[in-house]
């Protein structure tokens, strides 16, 4: 489930990167700018409102879950740090 949930997700993106590339020729830089303005605005509220209602509605989500997710996210990030310390260096 795992893979499926990952597959839907590249191609969830790649669907938006792909989107954007055919959008550039056809808008000018200030149309650019204000359609990507104006979508990211959409986004944000988007976010805002479903992270609230992630507040309001009970999860299923057990917090030993949870915390092997941060642990992944903090391990993640830590090589991440890493890799770039490396580059600079």
């Amino acid at each position: 489930m795992n893979e499926r949930l990952n597959e839907e997700s590249s191609i969830f993106t790649l669907s938006a990167v792909v989107v954007g590339f055919l959008l550039i020729p056809e808008l000018s830089a200030k149309q650019q700018n204000d359609l990507g303005n104006w979508l990211m605005l959409v986004g944000q509220v988007l976010c805002t409102n479903a992270a609230h209602l992630a507040i309001l509605t009970p999860s299923n989500t057990s917090s030993q879950d949870m915390s092997h997710m941060l642990e992944k996210t903090v391990s993640a990030l830590q090589k991440e740090i890493e890799e770039l310390k490396n580059k600079t260096t």
